[in-house]
């Protein structure tokens, strides 16, 4: 694995469990990322994004991580 991937490792919880966010997004820190995307839902049920680059290189990160979440829930 390259020097600069940090690999995800997925935990299956039960359902309606959720993993402090602010935790997750302190666990980011350091990592010098060079892009960087904030997806997440807010109470209201409504979707909050924020990020580091623009809308076409933002898309592209979240389709790269989609692929690869796809991978890893397959070979489980």
């Amino acid at each position: 694995m390259a020097d600069n991937v940090v690999k995800l490792e997925l935990v299956e919880v039960g359902d309606g469990h959720r993993f402090d966010t602010d935790h997750i997004l302190d666990a980011a820190k350091g990592h010098e990322l060079t892009s960087v995307t904030v997806v997440g839902t807010l109470p209201d049920g409504s979707l909050w994004l924020s990020g580091s680059a623009g809308a076409p290189e933002t898309l592209m990160l979240l389709e790269r991580a989609k692929h690869k979440l796809v991978r890893i829930s397959e070979s489980q």
